[in-house]
This record gives C-alpha cells, structure tokens and sequence, in this order.
C-alpha cells in the first residue's frame, strides 16, 4: 500500500484530550535527534523532460521541512496502550513544536544538506527515472553564501521502467561534477515567493497568528496561485521556512503551531524513509490533484521528507531527504552523503 492509498483509507479523527496528552509523550520521548538540509539548482540536457519542480512551479511552489541535530531514534513502540492511541497531525506538529522551541540557534553558518530527486521521462525509451543530486548550502547572517552539489546517479522509477532504463544505459539526465560555488551577491532567502534578508527573516513574528498575518502580506499580488486557496499557499509557504529558512528556534515553533491549526494536514501514521529513518507521516493538501507527503520527527522537529505525486506521472514527481539543516561552525565543502 503506498502513501496515497493510506491516505485514502485512513481517518484523522481527533483524540481525546487525555489521549492527545498522552501520545506527545509517547512522539517526544520515544524519537529523537535529527541532522541538517538545503537548496536546490538543476540543469537539464535536452533529450530528457524533467517534470519535477520546474514543470510544478507554476502549480506548487516550495516542498517542506526543517531542523537541526543528528539521526533520530526509531520511536518505540512497545510502551504499552500509549502507543496504540490515536495520533493527529495536530498532536505530531503540536510535539514538534515544542522540540522546534528548543533547538540550538548558534554557529558560524546557517547549513542545509538534502538529496533532491526529480522525475524526468525518456520519450524514445518510454521510461521514467529519478535524477539525483546531493545538494549542500552555507550561508552567513552577512549575506555570504556556498552551495555545493554532487550528482547522485539516477534511478529507474518503477521496476516497470527498470529494463528500459538499464537497456539504455542507466544515463544520468542531470550530470554535475561535484563542485562548491561561491555565490554572487547578498544571500537571501524565499518566504512566500518574497526574498528576504538575515535580518528580515529573524524579525518575523513569533506568535502563530501574527506570522500568519506576515506570510499571507509576504505573498506577491502576482503569485501564481493556480486556483488554490490562500490557506492552500501559506501551506507551501510554512513548509518553505522550515526547509531552508534560518528562522529563529521561536518562529519556527510558531509555523508549526500554525500549521497544526490550519486544515488539510492529516496524520497516515509511522512511516520509514528512504534511509531507514522512522518518523510520522503527514498528508498536506495544497492542491486538488497535488499531494504532498512529509515524514517528520517529532521528538527532534526534524522533517526526514518529502515527495510530491502530480497527474499524469506513474510516481513521485520529486523526492527531498532532508539529511542535515541547522548552525554548524564547520566550513563550506563539496557535500558528501553523510
């Protein structure tokens, strides 16, 4: 069954508060600890059609997720009738933003490391793949900025495209050398669609009301909403800056809060990642036919993934592992899979 079909057949059906009380104790004792994530740059050669986030720009804009640490603990699951309780989106972003609160705001370089996947499909093979990269991102409160990238290879997407893919060579359709860039000019960083600076980012409102009043004026008059609603893009936006965005440890407890009030997000229960790593999966809606599936951990805020399905594509249109995000005082280098 895959994550689709579990959405389809299960229901986010609110615990008791009794219940809820007692399955954050379970999210925030039995997980832990997560790592760092980052950006992304592709090119693309001709003869492949990437579908992934340039072809789903215009209808999804940003992915998700966010934090600081090292690689979480699986939660336990033998603790009894805790463990059987019912579990919310509410209860899980509810618990990570309580870990969100308390996580350490200091270094020298606010760093991201994730491994992007992005669908592209072989029109002569008729086959679909996944390109990869792992990309790494550092950058300073003074506006300097790295971002390292390192081809990963790409990957059949289904075992239906497994002998095509291989008949043609199993090719990389994203080829990069691995290399660190010093960026050009000031860093800033998305936040609905708007670039903002260190500074702007660190003054956001703390409160979960008050930065929804922010995302919403930080959206352009011409944002390409494609028929969503407006709770529909701050979902993108919220997922946005806690991906990559050095937002204090205060506001990012407060996108969570607001995420966890805003409707749409439903719980499809302990999910593993493609690295093994065990967290709670969450189905965001911020498209009629676009679903958004995050495995977070709540007991370290971390979000472990993301992948997107869109129509017309026989899978994941684009996978994110977020494997490291947060203040690191080690300096900028070529990434490698840690």
């Amino acid at each position: 069954m895959d994550e689709l079909q579990m959405i389809a057949t299960m229901l986010d059906e609110p615990p008791t508060p009794e219940t809820e009380a007692a399955v954050r104790h379970r999210l925030l004792n039995g997980m832990r600890e997560p790592e760092h994530p980052a950006r992304q740059a592709w090119r693309r050669r001709a003869r492949w059609g990437g579908v992934g986030l340039a072809a789903t720009a215009a209808a999804v804009t940003g992915a998700v997720v966010l934090s600081s640490g090292t690689t979480p603990r699986a939660p336990d699951h033998g603790r009894g009738s805790v463990a059987a309780q019912p579990m919310s989106a509410k209860t899980v972003l509810l618990a990570a933003a309580e870990q969100a609160e308390a996580a350490p705001a200091t270094g020298k370089y606010w760093h991201v490391l994730r491994m992007q996947s992005s669908a592209y499909y072989d029109e002569p093979g008729d086959y679909w793949m996944l390109g990869r990269q792992l990309i790494g991102q550092w950058s300073r409160p003074d506006g300097r900025s790295w971002t390292g990238y390192r081809t990963l290879g790409a990957v059949p997407m289904s075992a239906k495209d497994a002998p095509a893919f291989r008949r043609d060579g199993s090719p990389d359709p994203n080829p990069v050398s691995p290399v660190l860039d010093k960026d050009t000019g000031t860093k800033t960083y998305p936040v609905c669609d708007r670039e903002m600076t260190f500074k702007q980012v660190q003054a956001l409102p703390a409160d979960p009301g008050k930065l929804k009043g922010a995302l919403k004026r930080a959206i352009p008059r011409d944002h390409p909403t494609a028929g969503r609603t407006t709770d529909e893009v701050l979902k993108n936006c919220v997922t946005g800056l806690l991906s990559f965005t050095p937002a204090p440890p205060k506001v990012r407890a407060a996108a969570y809060r607001m995420l966890a009030a805003m409707p749409g997000v439903t719980a499809i229960g302990t999910v593993t990642d493609e690295r093994g790593r065990k967290g709670v999966g969450l189905h965001v809606r911020v498209l009629r036919d676009v679903a958004e599936t995050v495995i977070i951990d709540p007991g370290s805020s971390l979000v472990l993934s993301t992948s997107r399905t869109v129509p017309d594509v026989p899978g994941k249109v684009a996978k994110d592992l977020y494997l490291q995000a947060g203040w690191t005082d080690a300096a900028p280098r070529i990434p490698t899979l840690p």
